[in-house]
């Protein structure tokens, strides 16, 4: 590895912990341990290998789930996900990351299969098309928080994260936007995963904007 780093003691599964970082960017260890199935102390050590090989940088963040974790270039070439970007540390954006990747962490427990907005973004690159984004009013893109897969890898549900509160005309033209993916079969069907405080004001979001055959709507954490 690049500055003669030792990663002789590097395993398999640091290495599929290391991709499931390298594929949401910016990860509390929270969520990296509740997708390895691992306890404080394990966590903890694997985070200091995968740190001393070069293969991540952390820092403490803010808010709950511990300090934050970030793959190196040379992390993203060990994960194989050279196609995807650096991560850079927001300090504006840590509690979403951490929502996010833990929601990710949750489901992919319990089998299902999912791409972040990382993994989203670099296939739309490829492919040198929004495929699977939902597309703005200003004919912008707006990309899920997280897109499941079906069985044969076929992307069918997006997942929306909502923490915040947004404004009736924003959450209104998401709304649209969202349903014209669906008839479009950008995707299949829509999901709001929502904290307390944001839930009533998707819902009527969808009632005003009649996309409630296309939009579900359920609590964060289930």
């Amino acid at each position: 590895m690049p500055g003669g780093k030792r990663t002789d003691l590097i395993s398999q599964r640091d290495l599929e912990v290391l991709e499931f970082i390298a594929r949401f960017g910016v990860v509390p260890r929270s969520a990296v341990a509740a997708w390895a199935g691992t306890a404080r102390t394990v966590t903890i050590v694997r985070e200091g290998r995968l740190r001393k090989a070069d293969l991540i940088r952390v820092t403490r963040g803010m808010g709950e789930g511990g300090p934050y974790a970030a793959c190196t270039v040379a992390g993203l070439r060990a994960s194989g996900r050279r196609e995807l970007a650096e991560a850079s540390f927001s300090w504006t954006a840590f509690s979403h990351h951490a929502v996010v990747a833990r929601v990710a962490a949750q489901m992919e427990r319990s089998g299902q299969s999912l791409l972040s907005e990382r993994e989203i973004l670099a296939l739309e690159r490829a492919e040198g098309v929004h495929a699977l984004s939902a597309t703005l009013s200003n004919d912008k893109p707006h990309r899920a928080d997280l897109i499941r897969v079906d069985e044969r890898g076929e992307p069918f549900e997006a997942i929306e994260v909502e923490l915040t509160t947004k404004g009736a005309a924003r959450l209104d033209e998401l709304m649209r936007a969202w349903r014209r993916a669906v008839v479009e079969r950008r995707v299949t069907r829509v999901v709001y995963r929502c904290a307390p405080r944001t839930r009533r004001y998707v819902e009527r979001a969808i009632e005003r904007t009649r996309t409630t055959e296309m939009i579900d709507v359920e609590d964060l954490w289930r």
